[in-house]
């Protein structure tokens, strides 16, 4: 009896997995079929190499070639929306979303199990899904140019997490979860509504480049210290009025950027004095202090011989340290709009390239100051004696 039970329905077996071939089938197609319906609908062209971006963008009609896409180029298309389908194609690898019309990322995105760079800049995106923090192959984030009021705690929770751009948005807080992502080497924060930077910034000991112009921030914590790998850092256009003793530990720095820009009148750094421990960043390149109030600069200044530039225009300078003609690898000095009355003795052993001294209506220059100014692309009024 028994026996015979079984050998119907080991008969059965066969019919069953075609069945259910035929079943699985149907759904791929109609998967396919709503993908490349949507594609169609937005005008989205068939997978096209894009000499100007130099990347392939668009998606293939070829069902097969779908199946193993990695990298997905969907950006300047318009597109208002992005359907579920896309994000079933589980060997994505890469996707850009750039520039388009988007006001949401779908939380299907987490199905991209895959996903180590993602694009979605200069879209209107209010709110970064909390699911793509648990893509632990990230390792890029591009959300600049939105509309994001927050950072999700759980950013903290990538563990391959290199880049993070988050520039331009109305964040205004950062939660101090986020620093958990120890990997960070370039994090971009310019252009939004920060009004303290978190003392965890110095738990990203990995950190190279940090970018946080055009925010709100009154102080620089003393945690910036461990930051041994920054090599840039752009802090212009917040409120500072002073720079922590802790930024002459930043001994990697090659470029540092603390000053204004004209243009911007919502928010101005007014740093008066810079401490002396300036002069400890013996890497240091690059130094912009530009419209701020500085009334002196430290001796110490002196001792940056890796300087190239260093701009100090629109201060209230009365006069510069003798010291300053030990910078030996000064290229571009931009004085411009001070208070200077005379130059010290010693500014001729600069070997400038450039030299800006216009808007110093009092400044006065010796006979040999004038011979060496004759060697050099200047820039000066004739107020100047």
């Amino acid at each position: 009896m028994f026996g015979d039970f079984f050998n119907k329905v080991k008969g059965l077996l066969p019919a069953k997995k075609e069945e259910k071939k035929t079943e699985i089938s149907n759904v791929a197609n109609a998967f396919f079929d709503r993908l490349l319906s949507w594609a169609n609908q937005h005008g989205i062209s068939e997978l096209y190499y894009d000499a100007r971006f130099k990347c392939e963008r668009g998606l293939p009609r070829d069902k097969q070639k779908l199946l193993v896409l990695r990298d997905v180029d969907l950006s300047r298309f318009g597109i208002t929306e992005l359907p579920r389908e896309l994000f079933l194609l589980g060997l994505i690898t890469s996707l850009s979303v750039k520039d388009n019309k988007l006001q949401i990322l779908p939380r299907e995105t987490s199905n991209l199990k895959n996903l180590r760079f993602l694009d979605a800049s200069y879209n209107a995106i209010s709110e970064l899904p909390p699911e793509i923090c648990y893509l632990t192959h990230l390792h890029t984030i591009i959300f600049r140019f939105n509309q994001l009021m927050f950072v999700p705690q759980d950013i903290g929770n990538l563990e391959n997490l290199i880049i993070l751009d988050l520039g331009n948005n109305h964040i205004k807080i950062l939660p101090p979860e986020m620093f958990k992502a120890t990997t960070i080497k370039k994090l971009f924060l310019y252009e939004n509504e920060i009004a303290e930077l978190s003392q965890y910034i110095g738990q990203l000991e990995d950190l190279e480049e940090l970018n946080l112009a055009n925010n709100f921030i009154p102080k620089i914590p003393k945690s910036i210290k461990q930051l041994k790998k920054l090599t840039k850092l752009n802090i212009q256009n917040n409120e500072l009025s002073s720079l922590p003793k802790e930024i002459g530990e930043l001994e990697s720095l090659l470029e540092f950027e603390a000053g204004n820009s004209i243009i911007n009148v919502k928010n101005i750094n007014r740093i008066m004095h810079l401490p002396s421990e300036i002069g400890a960043l013996k890497n240091l390149q690059n130094l912009n202090l530009c419209d701020n109030i500085l009334l002196d600069l430290p001796d110490e200044i002196g001792a940056l011989r890796s300087l190239s530039n260093l701009n100090l225009a629109n201060n209230q300078l009365e006069a510069l340290p003798r010291s300053i003609s030990n910078l030996e690898n000064l290229k571009s000095l931009d004085i411009s709009n001070n208070k200077l009355k005379n130059l010290p003795h010693e500014i001729t052993e600069l070997k400038l390239l450039r030299l800006d001294i216009s808007g110093n209506p009092e400044l006065s220059l010796t006979q040999e100051q004038q011979e060496w100014l004759s060697t050099i692309q200047i820039v000066r009024d004739n107020t100047a004696k």
